[in-house]
């Protein structure tokens, strides 16, 4: 198993057209998010405006939700929804989507090439997860949180609006001993391993 944290000063923050968006890991590491050729990338954006329309992610499967305040979005000639904090939505990336959103909004995004196994989690203080091998798993909470890994709870720390990142061979437990904030996780299957 390796792990790593990465944390809030190592975050790449750029402007977008509704706001700023803060990328928090993309995966292959080496891959540019601009070239689309990543596998898997997690961010979380804030608003300037309280509309937006979402960039065309044809080839990619999206879930987002709202960490602080309020968020809906509108599938064009699909459906609308109302998101509640910690809900989330998942659709396909070459929808036409947009949102209304407060502009105290903060979303948090994890956008997922098509062909790969992946979902996400949000989990709360006391709750046991049992994660899968060959994949990588990430781990994030708005304040800092407390999890034991593994049959001899080996517990690990973590700052608020940090990343943990595991890359786990076998199974593996977590039990999230200290959150004050809903933790989200999200799983990644690792293909050829």
């Amino acid at each position: 198993m390796k792990e790593k944290v990465i944390k809030k000063e190592d975050f790449i923050t750029t402007k977008w057209a509704g706001g700023e968006t803060t990328q928090l890991a993309i995966y292959p590491e080496d891959a540019v998010f601009s070239e689309k050729d990543f596998l898997w990338r997690i961010s979380s954006a804030t608003f300037t405006s309280t509309e937006s329309n979402f960039s065309d992610f044809s080839g990619y499967q999206r879930y987002i939700l709202p960490l602080e305040g309020k968020l809906s979005v509108y599938h064009e000639g699909l459906y609308s929804r109302k998101l509640d904090r910690y809900e989330v939505e998942y659709f396909d990336g070459s929808w036409n989507t947009s949102s209304e959103n407060t502009i105290d909004c903060r979303d948090y995004n994890f956008i997922v090439k098509n062909g790969n196994l992946a979902k996400m989690q949000i989990l709360k203080e006391g709750d046991e997860y049992l994660l899968r091998g060959s994949e990588i798993v990430t781990i994030f909470s708005m304040d800092d949180f407390a999890l034991n890994i593994g049959e001899h709870s080996e517990k690990r720390d973590i700052g608020g609006f940090s990343l943990f990142i595991l890359e786990i061979d076998d199974k593996e437990k977590i039990d999230i001993i200290k959150a004050n904030s809903p933790v989200i996780v999200t799983e990644f299957a690792i293909k050829n391993k």
